[in-house]
């Protein structure tokens, strides 16, 4: 007789066996769980019942023995849970180990072929890493300052627009500046800053030149910097007079030798001695957006009226910035009723507010090449698909076997998944490599004009973000390898007919999209580098209007506490250029209020004599220059009609325009002894026109020549700038530097710009972008190529029995390789015309970019065009030497 205890009541059976099957949809813990104490509580019940009780008390005295059921039943569903989630990450983890392993078999068989997919990931992946960290630091992170996404730059413009891009300080600053601080609810902070070059007394009481900046004793709290020694600015320094400083890190180690003994010495500043309290660590510095590195920083007093200051703050959470300027302009009226009229309460400029990343020059630029290396990974990608592509088709056979032993579609496409994830991963690491690489590259390349590009490095956003395009990329081409792979059933497969040839084609197809598509993107690239270099070209060849050789400008820094006054400043110039001319090899010298390419302004509205005055609050920036009456002559400029200044003072008033002066407002006649007066707040000196200059690119060679221009007499110039041409074969600026030296021995070594130099570094931004693009450009045509190369290659692979038999029944080898060469020159000639299309919207993003050059020239596109078909004649000339090549007897012999 069989033990009751081991026999399983039929119920209890039934539910053991439904329960087997139901695991078919996956593990259920608390049916489980329910099954098994439901047989247990059965058996027991039945041995009861065995023993002479009812079932009621059988059932009763089972759950009576078995204790707590409902705790055991929680235990036992947790510890079955476990069990099953152990399981199933074991089986995920094997699985994955499996296909990692098998993946990588699979690629090592094919080393070339993963080399050269590898490495076009590697370059995609490269070049957007470079470009991004670029991105990140100047554009997305710009200020490595607390909450810096909430901090805006206040300025002010005129209040009629501001087209020229100028932007100027706030004025009157400090009393404006303090009425924002207490008054401005829209901002947690405010902070006021200065910077200028000064005279530092150095042991050997040679003067040396150091950059300063003056700050507010909060401005350690608004950058979150403290000391590395001793301590920052208090309220108190600032009442005392402020005649303490504060040392920069790199100041502090370079010319002190990090000497930490350094607190409480003097250091003398323009003949003022300060005292020395602390030294700040390297990230308490000012936005590198608007001024140099600082050496030595000093206190900001705003209870002294002075001119120039930067003001930026910090807003509240959740104020938007037109708000905020709302508010500041609000309270500029109730601050400053003498710059608002009693008539309509208008202002004489407005305050506008401007994230710290629309303030960084090569912004343009960047969101530009940003695309670029979009397109180039883009490329990159469609390359990478058509070599899997490829691959996966000579797989055919090998994926039709393993699904016929019974792996499913879904098992071959997270096969081919696998692989390609694992080209990206390594394509990944490349591209860091690469990305480095290039941007050690692109900041050693960069041009004086954007010394911000220094900061740029590689950071954790920036991995994060290579990895995220790295598995993008990945993911992208290997479901496209897989769904094309895995189209067919096995048996279809594994036949050598009809289907096989149609699918081939299909393949074919889906190749030759990618490659027209490589074609029109890499066509859009090229006419936007055409253009650029076109633009470039056009800059390098362009005459300025005035000799730029041989030309120095000299701006010597006065200090205010000495030189208090402009007219005082512009007299002490006057003596220096007198004595300057006296120097050997000095062909002449004047005084100038800007020298080349900067560019000086009055503000105020124009008005001409006989049109109404401007109304009151009106203001703009009005393009000036105060010169001597030998400015034109040293410059080498013409002059259109008239004559130069002949008399200075400032009862004659006299004053000449450039043509575009001229032509603006008095077209068709003569400007000569017309009188333009600038406005502001209702008082200007009228001024009588005596001659018309040529238009020249004073402002730099990316200028507007035809832009007005006023040239009045050098007289109370601000920052006057002493003008130098020397004769050929000399320099004279040695003994320049020690004539100055020699009329204030207390002055700083002046500092010279070499005005030819300085005309050539106006083009350094955009040839540098014009470099950039045109590197971003080859490597996408290069990328692009190989893929056309890769898809003719394939072909004609592909077709060798047939391309044999048509030999064999009489086809020349010159019909054959114009069939080769055809196909390859018709994809390329579809995709440069879809990228002509796409390269006239495109270059609407370069349109501020170009100079001389429209968006639309024709040239441009030709040559861009023209360069795409050579280079896909030469990608097919490989593919059609073999095609031409193939024997007849062997190729049919060998299918």
């Amino acid at each position: 007789m069989n033990d009751p205890q081991q026999t399983p009541a039929p119920d209890a059976a039934r539910a053991a066996t439904w329960r087997r099957y139901l695991r078919f949809w996956g593990p259920r813990a608390e049916a489980d769980v329910d099954d098994e104490l439901a047989f247990h509580i059965d058996m027991r019940a039945r041995e009861y019942i065995e023993r002479g009780m009812s079932p009621t008390d059988a059932r009763r005295a089972a759950n009576r023995r078995l204790g707590d059921l409902a705790g055991a039943r929680a235990e036992c569903i947790a510890i079955t849970a476990r069990r099953e989630r152990r399981m199933t990450r074991a089986q995920l983890v094997d699985a994955f180990v499996h296909d990692v392993q098998f993946a990588w078999r699979t690629l090592r068989r094919h080393t070339g072929w993963t080399v050269v997919a590898v490495t076009t990931l590697a370059l995609g992946i490269g070049a957007n890493t470079a470009v991004f960290s670029v991105v990140n630091t100047l554009l997305l992170h710009p200020l490595p300052y607390p909450n810096a996404d909430r901090i805006a730059f206040i300025y002010q413009e005129p209040t009629t627009g501001n087209s020229t891009g100028m932007r100027v300080t706030v004025t009157p600053p400090t009393s404006l500046v303090r009425a924002w601080r207490e008054n401005a609810r829209s901002f947690e902070s405010i902070e006021a800053y200065a910077s200028s070059d000064r005279a530092l007394q150095t042991s050997d009481g040679t003067p040396a030149s150091v950059q300063t900046a003056s700050v507010l004793p909060s401005f350690g709290t608004f950058v979150g910097a403290r000391p590395i020694i001793g301590r920052e600015f208090t309220a108190g320094d600032v009442a005392e007079g402020g005649r303490v400083a504060l040392l920069s890190e790199p100041f502090w180690r370079s010319r002190y030798a990090s000497d930490r003994g350094i607190i409480g010495k003097p250091i003398v500043l323009d003949n003022q001695p300060y005292t020395i309290i602390g030294v700040m660590p390297a990230v308490y510095r000012l936005p590198r957006l608007t001024d140099a590195v600082s050496n030595v920083w000093l206190p900001l007093d705003l209870r002294n009226e002075s001119m120039g200051l930067w003001v930026m703050g910090r807003l509240r959470p959740g104020i938007r910035m037109a708000d905020a300027s709302r508010e500041l302009d609000s309270i500029f009226v109730r601050s400053t009723q003498k710059a608002a009229t009693k008539r309509d309460g208008r202002m004489d400029f407005n305050v506008k507010l401007m994230s710290p990343r629309d303030l960084v020059s090569f912004r343009q630029s960047l969101l530009l090449l940003s695309g670029a290396v979009a397109l180039v990974l883009l490329i990159a990608c469609g390359n990478v698909a058509h070599l899997l592509l490829a691959k996966t088709a000579s797989r055919q056979r090998e994926l039709a076997i393993r699904a016929a032993l019974g792996a499913s579609r879904l098992r071959l496409v997270r096969q081919l998944l696998t692989e390609s994830l694992i080209l990206a991963v390594a394509g990944c690491v490349g591209g860091i490599v690469v990305g480095w690489a290039g941007l050690h590259l692109l900041v050693a390349m960069r041009p004086d004009s954007l010394p911000e590009l220094a900061e740029a490095h590689i950071d954790g956003m920036t991995l994060l973000v290579t990895a995220g395009l790295a598995t993008a990329t990945g993911f992208a081409v290997g479901v496209l390898g897989a769904l094309q792979s895995v189209r067919l059933a096995a048996h279809d497969a594994l036949k050598a007919g009809a289907t096989s040839v149609s699918q081939s084609r299909r393949q074919r197809r889906v190749r030759s999209l990618l490659v027209v598509s490589e074609m029109a993107l890499s066509t859009v690239l090229l006419v936007g580098a055409t253009l650029l270099v076109r633009s470039i070209v056009h800059l390098q060849t362009l005459d300025p209007g005035f000799d730029p050789s041989r030309l120095y400008a000299l701006q010597i820094n006065l200090p205010e506490a000495r030189y208090k006054t402009p007219a005082a400043r512009t007299a002490f110039l006057s003596d220096v250029s007198a004595r300057v001319r006296r120097v050997p090899g000095v062909v002449g010298a004047t005084v100038a209020a800007g020298a080349p390419p900067s560019r000086s302004f009055f503000i105020g509205a124009l008005q001409v004599e006989g049109e109404a005055p401007p109304p009151e609050g009106t203001t703009s920036f009005v393009d000036y220059n105060g010169v001597e009456p030998d400015f034109f002559r040293m410059m080498g400029m013409r002059l259109i009609e008239g004559s130069t200044i002949t008399d200075t003072t400032k009862a004659a008033s006299q004053a000449l325009v450039n043509e575009g002066f001229a032509k603006k407002y008095w077209p068709g006649k003569s400007a000569l002894g017309h009188r333009v007066r600038v406005v502001y707040k209702g008082q200007g000196d009228w001024r009588t026109i005596v001659g018309v200059a040529a238009d020249a690119l004073t402002g730099g060679l990316t200028g507007d020549a035809t832009r007005p221009m006023l040239y009045t007499p050098a007289m109370d110039l601000f920052q006057p700038a002493l003008i130098v041409r020397t004769a050929p074969g000399t320099d004279p600026m040695p003994a320049i530097r020690a004539l100055v030296r020699e009329a204030d021995a207390a002055l700083q070594p002046p500092n010279v710009t070499n005005i030819e130099d300085a005309m050539a570094r106006t083009v350094a931004g955009p040839r540098f972008t014009m470099v950039l693009l045109v590197a971003f450009t080859l490597l996408a045509l290069l990328l692009a190529a190989v893929g056309l190369y890769g898809v003719m290659a394939y072909a004609v692979a592909q077709q060798t029995r047939e391309i044999g038999i048509r030999i064999a029944l009489g086809a020349t080898r010159s019909a054959i390789a114009k069939s080769v060469l055809s196909r390859g020159v018709l994809m390329a000639s579809i995709g440069a015309l879809v990228g002509a299309l796409g390269a006239r919207w495109g270059s609407k993003l370069l349109e501020h970019m170009l100079y001389g050059v429209t968006r639309t020239d024709a040239a441009s596109f030709v040559i861009g065009v023209t360069v795409l078909i050579v280079t896909a004649v030469v990608a097919c000339l490989v593919p059609m030497r073999r095609a031409v090549s193939v024997d007849p007897l062997v190729s049919i012999r060998a299918d």
